[in-house]
């Protein structure tokens, strides 16, 4: 799990921290097929606010990269296309 904290962004002297944050947060979503979070379990796990949570999280929707569910959980764009339809194995 990575941890994203004011120390690690302060790090980035000269670099735009949200564009490092969001580079991290895909990085995450790619090693992790599958994942789906909410707003709330993101900004838990990558130890950010609400507001950089949720900005991070938007500007990946907008690019294509996440959506977001109906039920509010952002996962990968590629996690919802061409998955095989399950069907129920009748014994």
């Amino acid at each position: 799990m990575l941890q994203i904290t004011a120390s690690t962004t302060s790090s980035f002297r000269g670099t735009d921290a949200k564009a490092v944050i969001t580079e991290r947060v895909r990085g995450e979503f790619r090693e992790m097929p599958g994942l789906s979070l909410t707003l709330a379990q993101a900004g838990r796990l990558w130890s950010l606010d609400d507001e950089m949570c949720r900005d991070v999280l938007t500007q990946l929707v907008e690019t294509g990269f996440l959506c977001r569910r109906p039920d509010g959980a952002y996962c990968r764009s590629s996690d919802l296309r061409g998955r095989p339809a399950r069907i129920a194995m009748q014994a």
